[in-house]
């Protein structure tokens, strides 16, 4: 699944409740594509509340877990029921972005739906001890993630923050990631992504960036033109060199010395067009698909 679809089934609101301690999922996705529950939710006038939200990607043995959740509207002008689906499908799509895509039960379905339910409005929401796995023993875990919606019209803005962050089998996985993302364009013509601001925490070393991206139905149809620095790329070469295969190390050290160097921050403009990657003006050998 595209950026572009997982931003938008992540504010998706057209989409069925559930009941705390039953299993559903959100339509038209089937049960073999997708299934989530609470142990326990608390709804208001325009918030909710749970406890134990458990989701999976049924056949997978990928799984979701979030110790607690906490959903509200800024504004006053969504329910409790539309704030439990916004919560369900961002629920979905940290899911498909953790397995790197759409399972074969959920290909071909329809999953890209409009934002016109939650225009005018402002969902936010908190989740509190994340836990993502897999079957293979890669786990990530996040102390709080919440996700803040800054405008529904006419463009769509979110903020992502992440605190507390640990991946079990990725060594540069930062512990602390702030975004501010803006999605333009209609549900039925091109989008446009632009990454406002990217912030990250790595060891003694920060990245950030911004740019825009235009995604495709594949990397090879997508583009991109992005700007990415990083402070004291030296210490984080030396820091994941202990713990790091030597292929990350190695990548580390080259894009080092494909980097413009600005005092203590190393720099790349990074595009990709046609097919093909460029760093710093530079084309790539790498095969994008």
């Amino acid at each position: 699944m595209s950026l572009k679809n997982l931003l938008l089934v992540s504010l998706a609101v057209a989409l069925p409740s559930v009941s705390a301690g039953r299993a559903s999922t959100l339509s038209p996705l089937p049960a073999s594509c997708f299934s989530y529950s609470f142990g326990s939710s608390h709804p208001s006038a325009h918030g909710l509340t749970g406890t134990k939200l458990h989701a999976t990607l049924p056949g997978t043995e990928v799984s979701l877990d979030v110790q607690s959740v906490s959903l509200n509207d800024n504004k006053s002008k969504i329910d409790a029921g539309t704030l439990e689906r916004f919560n369900a499908a961002a629920a979905f799509a940290a899911l498909t972005a953790f397995h790197g895509g759409l399972t074969p039960a959920c290909h071909g379905q329809s999953t890209i739906v409009g934002t016109s339910d939650i225009q005018g409005s402002s969902p936010e929401g908190t989740w509190s001890s994340v836990r993502l796995q897999k079957a293979d023993g890669h786990d990530l875990t996040i102390r709080s993630a919440h996700i803040e919606t800054v405008e529904t019209d006419p463009d769509l803005r979110v903020r992502l923050v992440g605190t507390g962050i640990h991946a079990s089998k990725q060594p540069l996985a930062p512990s602390t990631f702030t975004t501010d993302l803006t999605v333009q364009g209609s549900e039925s013509a091109a989008q446009q992504i632009s990454i406002n601001s990217l912030h990250a925490v790595v060891d003694t070393s920060t990245i950030d960036g911004h740019g825009i991206i235009q995604p495709g139905t594949s990397a090879a149809t997508s583009t991109a033109d992005v700007h990415i620095s990083i402070t004291d790329i030296a210490g984080l070469i030396q820091n994941v060199q202990q713990t790091a295969p030597a292929k990350v190390t190695t990548a580390l050290t080259i894009a080092r010395l494909m980097g413009h160097n600005n005092g203590n921050s190393t720099t790349w403009d990074v595009q990709l067009q046609g097919g093909v990657v460029t760093v710093n003006r530079v084309p790539l050998p790498i095969p994008v698909h």
